[in-house]
């Protein structure tokens, strides 16, 4: 018996020397020949994502069709949200022949992703995401999102389809009041006036405002204040002092908050029906932040706008 126990002590031993069998290799390309161009894809986004922010698992689901002569190897999906100003993305399928595309970024996007999945063989048929960010982070509200799909086959060849994830207005109760947060209503630079806007970020303007009215409408026996909040350029002390109230030559950041929510008030009222009686506005500067001020990655969030419901 102890010779038994000794060969199985020295049989597991050599097998934990040995360690794990290595990882599966994937196999190689298949012995079709290569069709020298990408998948066919055809991806359809909901025109609007409306999600709830009482329900923890609330989803948008995307639709995904591959048609390919070959095996799909894998696929790459990457969220980033869509900074104003920019071009919008192709809403079709473009194709890259054999340049390889997956997990580069293009000039313009931001360092880091606000979410990526992936995945080998065919992308799921409908795919499906909780809108929130990898770290967990909520989507904005009435914010677009830049949606990015590469699938490739085994010979390298791929094909990255871009389109458009635009997020509904978020109501979220906060005590016993509701609160709004905007970030994606664009001004133009030191100054409230939309009428100093390009065409395309006052198209987006008036699309934006004119989805807070109407979940603004859906809550017509509450009052609204509309706060206004900007990002300041310096660290807190005396400068930021200076920033706050402005100077003889240069707009400081609390009137300049405070102007753009007026502004916004009045756009409600004059184009979209809103009861001035509802309305109050007030700026809040720079003395309020959601991030730190020098986070070129995050300081956008602190110029919103935000709109308090209290009944």
């Amino acid at each position: 018996m102890k010779k038994i126990i000794a060969m199985l002590f020295v049989v597991s031993l050599i097998v934990a020397c040995a360690g794990a069998p290595p990882p599966p290799q994937l196999p190689p390309p298949p012995p079709e020949d290569n069709p020298n161009a990408g998948p066919e894809l055809t991806v359809a986004i909901p025109e609007l994502f409306s999600p709830d922010p009482d329900i923890i698992e609330d989803t948008i689901t995307i639709t995904i069709g591959v048609s390919h002569p070959v095996p799909i190897r894998d696929w790459q999906i990457e969220i980033n949200r869509r900074i104003a100003g920019q071009a919008a993305p192709r809403q079709e399928p473009e194709q890259q022949g054999r340049q390889r595309q997956g997990g580069q970024r293009g000039a313009g996007q931001r360092s880091r992703s606000f979410f990526e999945n992936s995945g080998t063989g065919n992308p799921p048929a409908e795919w499906k995401w909780n809108r929130k960010r990898t770290t967990g982070e909520m989507v904005q509200s009435a914010t677009d999102y830049h949606f990015v799909l590469t699938v490739s086959d085994f010979y390298d060849n791929n094909t990255r389809y871009e389109g458009i994830i635009s997020t509904d207005v978020l109501v979220v109760r906060d005590g016993d009041l509701l609160r709004i947060v905007v970030p994606s209503i664009v001004f133009p630079p030191n100054a409230s006036d939309f009428a100093l806007l390009n065409e395309e970020d006052r198209r987006s303007n008036n699309r934006v405002l004119s989805l807070i009215a109407r979940a603004l409408n859906r809550f017509d026996d509450y009052r609204v204040m509309v706060e206004g909040h900007a990002n300041p350029t310096t660290p807190p002390g005396r400068q930021r002092d200076i920033e706050e109230t402005g100077s003889a030559t240069v707009i400081g950041l609390r009137p300049l908050s405070e102007a753009r929510a007026k502004a916004v008030v009045d756009h409600l009222v004059n184009n979209n029906g809103i009861n001035s009686e509802r309305l109050s506005s007030t700026g809040m500067g720079g003395t309020r932040t959601v991030a730190a001020y020098n986070d070129a990655d995050e300081n956008w969030k602190n110029r919103r706008v935000e709109f308090i419901l209290q009944r």
